[in-house]
C-alpha cells in the first residue's frame, strides 16, 4: 500500500489510519469517495470542514446563497473577510486551504428537482445540512434513486435530530416526516433562535456518520433518530421503522383498513421530536407591520410595544422599549374570562396602537387575534419581530 498514499497524506492521515478499524484500507476507501454536502451552513460548515481533513477525496458544496454577517457564529467555515460572497465559494477556499490534496467542486444552484438527478449521479453519499423541508424532500427522493446514504440533521435552539437514511437498507426521511407541514408553521433559526456551537456538535456527528459509510466502518445511525438535547447535555436514540412502499402491499392495507380508523403514526415521541420544532400555525392578518414600519410608525402614533414571548426570552434579548406581556398570560386571561377587563384597564384601546412581536413566528399572530377579540381596534403584529431588528443594526 505504500505507493498508494503520498508522503504528505500519510502525515495528514496518519493519526487516524492508525485505528485498526480504519487502517490503509479504510483510509484509501475515503480517498476514492465522493460526498455532496448541500449546505455550507450551520451544519455544513463543521462537516465539510471534517470530511475534508479526514481525506474525503471529492467533496461538493451545494449552496446558492451568500455568506452573510450573521452566520458566523455557528457557520465556521467562513469568516468575516467572506461575507458577501458565495457561501460555496468560500467554503471551498477553506477546504483547499485545509486539505489541498482533496478535490473540491461548487455548485452555486440550490437543490432542487430539476436538478437532483444530475447532481447527485455518480456520488457517494450526500449530506443534507439543508434548512427547508422542500430541499430535505428534495435529498431523500433523489439518494433513494440512486441508492445511497442519506446523512440528515436539523438544529434550533438547543435541540437537534440526527439519521442516517438509506433506501433499501434501511429508513428513510419520509418514514420520519411522511408528510411536509405548513408552510410558515415551523420556526427556523432566523425566527427562533440558535447556538452556535450546536451546530458543531451536530455537523461534526454527521461528518463522522458519512465517514463510517464511506470507509465501512462501525455501525450508521440507521434505523433510529438520535436527539440532541445541549442544555441536559445528553444524546438520546429513538427506533425508526422503515415503511413498505410497494404499491400492491399499500392497496392491500388500503382495503383491509376500516374507514374510520386512524391512520398509522410514526413512532417518535420524545419531545415531540416527529414535529420537528413544529408550533401552530397562524392564518395570515390584515394589520401587520415589519419593524421599519413600526418605526415609521411610532413617529406619528401613541405605540405600546408588547414582547408576547416568555420571560426568559424577553430577559435575553428583547427589542428597546418593549413590555413583556406573554403569550400565556394572554391564554390564561382568556381561559378565566378576564382578558377583555385586563386589557381595556392596561392600554386606551381608541388611542393606543398597540404593536405585538416575537421572533417572527405564530406567537404574534396568535396574540394580536386575541388582543383584537378583547376590543383592541388597533393592534399590529410585527411580522419580522426580532430578526427585523437585528437585521437593521448597521455594522460599526
Amino acid at each position: 500500500m505504500t505507493e498508494t498514499f503520498t508522503s504528505t497524506e500519510y502525515k495528514l492521515y496518519g493519526r487516524q489510519m492508525l485505528l485498526p478499524e480504519l487502517g490503509t484500507a479504510g483510509q484509501l476507501k475515503l480517498k476514492k469517495a465522493h460526498v455532496l454536502v448541500v449546505g455550507a451552513g450551520g451544519l455544513g460548515a463543521p462537516a465539510l470542514l471534517y470530511l475534508a481533513g479526514a481525506g474525503v477525496g471529492t467533496i461538493t458544496v451545494v449552496d446558492d446563497d451568500q455568506v452573510e454577517l450573521s452566520n458566523l457564529h455557528r457557520q465556521v467555515v467562513h469568516s468575516f473577510a467572506t461575507v458577501g460572497n458565495s457561501k460555496a465559494e468560500s467554503a471551498a477556499a477553506s477546504l483547499r486551504a485545509l486539505n489541498p490534496t482533496i478535490a473540491v467542486r461548487t455548485i452555486k444552484e440550490r437543490l432542487t428537482e430539476a436538478n437532483a438527478q444530475r447532481l447527485l449521479g455518480g456520488v457517494d453519499a450526500v449530506l443534507d445540512g439543508s434548512d427547508n423541508f422542500s430541499t430535505r424532500y428534495t435529498v431523500s427522493e433523489a439518494a433513494a434513486r440512486f441508492s445511497i446514504p442519506h446523512i440528515w440533521g436539523a438544529i434550533l435552539g438547543f435541540d437537534a435530530q440526527m439519521s442516517v437514511f438509506w433506501a433499501g437498507r434501511g429508513p428513510v426521511y419520509e418514514d420520519l416526516y411522511p408528510m411536509a407541514p405548513a408552510e410558515g408553521s415551523v420556526p427556523t433559526c432566523s425566527t427562533a433562535g440558535v447556538m452556535g456551537a450546536m451546530a458543531g456538535v451536530v455537523g461534526t456527528s454527521m461528518a463522522m456518520e458519512a465517514i463510517k459509510v464511506l470507509a465501512e466502518i462501525g455501525t450508521p445511525l440507521m434505523g433510529q433518530v438520535g436527539y440532541y438535547s445541549a442544555l441536559e447535555g445528553r444524546w438520546d436514540y429513538i427506533p425508526l421503522k422503515a415503511r413498505q412502499r410497494e404499491v400492491a402491499a399499500e392497496e392491500k392495507e388500503a382495503a383491509n383498513t376500516p374507514q374510520n380508523a386512524e391512520p398509522q403514526k410514526v413512532a417518535v415521541t420524545k419531545r415531540h421530536i416527529v414535529d420537528e420544532f413544529m408550533v401552530t400555525p397562524v392564518q395570515a392578518e390584515k394589520t401587520r407591520c415589519t419593524y421599519v414600519e413600526y418605526r415609521e410608525l411610532a413617529q406619528l402614533e401613541d405605540i405600546v410595544l408588547l414582547d408576547v414571548r416568555e420571560p426568559a426570552e424577553f430577559a435575553a434579548l428583547s427589542l428597546p422599549g418593549a413590555q413583556n406581556l406573554p403569550l400565556s398570560v394572554l391564554e390564561e386571561l382568556k381561559q378565566k374570562n378576564q382578558l377583555k377587563s385586563f386589557v381595556s384597564g392596561k392600554y386606551r384601546l381608541g388611542y393606543q396602537v398597540i404593536v405585538v412581536y416575537c421572533v417572527g413566528g405564530p406567537r404574534a399572530g396568535l396574540a394580536a387575534q386575541m388582543l383584537r377579540d378583547a376590543g383592541g381596534r388597533k393592534v399590529y403584529e410585527m411580522t419580522d419581530g426580532l430578526p427585523g431588528w437585528l437585521m437593521s443594526q448597521k455594522s460599526q
